[in-house]
């Protein structure tokens, strides 16, 4: 008999409608907003790649060297904070667990451990300080404190964790070259030569 549609299209505009209509922004849905990344300031591309081409030149057993392209040290830096470390500084206390990588950009650290003299160095740019706290949770036995001026890119472990959830493929190379650094320690180093070399 007489066809009547069952969807009349003419229902009441949502609130979000209403809103718009009447010119104001509309809601900001929660999954749109990053509570996390606008917490902390992210490092800049360019201290990424300084530290990335110094890396690449530094002869150290600490140098950092993961098999990244330009756009993963990009989205590496995201999850880094830059530091700028006056002299002195102290970076690490021993005793205290403490599973923050630190990759030098700018400037000098001095790294002392208590039960390994063969620890004791210097870290250049390119090089990176604690990387056994990516693999333990202990309380380390290194003191680093800045020799001059310094800056650093810092990775907190709770950073090291969203890396891994949204990039698993960097976050494996970055293990890899951590792993890297730490099978390089067991080779004996002369800290002279090294300072020289670098």
């Amino acid at each position: 008999m007489f066809h009547t549609p069952i969807d009349t299209r003419t229902g009441f505009p949502s609130a979000s409608g209403r809103r718009q209509a009447y010119g104001e922004r509309p809601f900001t849905f929660l999954a749109d907003m990053d509570l996390c990344r606008n917490q902390v300031a992210d490092a800049d591309d360019c201290e990424a790649l300084a530290f990335a081409a110094k890396a690449r030149k530094s002869t150290s057993s600490n140098a950092f060297n993961p098999a990244f392209a330009t756009g993963d040290w990009r989205v590496f830096s995201s999850y880094c904070i830059v530091r700028r470390l006056p002299a002195g500084y102290r970076v690490t206390i021993p005793g205290r667990a403490d599973r923050t990588l630190r990759f030098v950009v700018e400037g000098s650290l001095w790294q002392e451990s208590a039960s390994n003299a063969n620890r004791s160095k210097a870290l250049l740019p390119g090089t990176l300080t604690g990387e056994d706290g990516v693999f333990s949770d202990e309380a380390g036995d290194l003191d680093v404190r800045t020799l001059e001026d310094s800056v650093v890119l810092e990775l907190s472990y709770a950073r090291q964790k969203e890396l891994t959830a949204s990039c698993p493929e960097i976050a494996f190379e970055l293990l890899r070259a951590a792993g890297a650094v730490i099978a390089a320690r067991g080779r004996p180093v002369d800290a002279a030569a090294e300072l020289v070399a670098a």
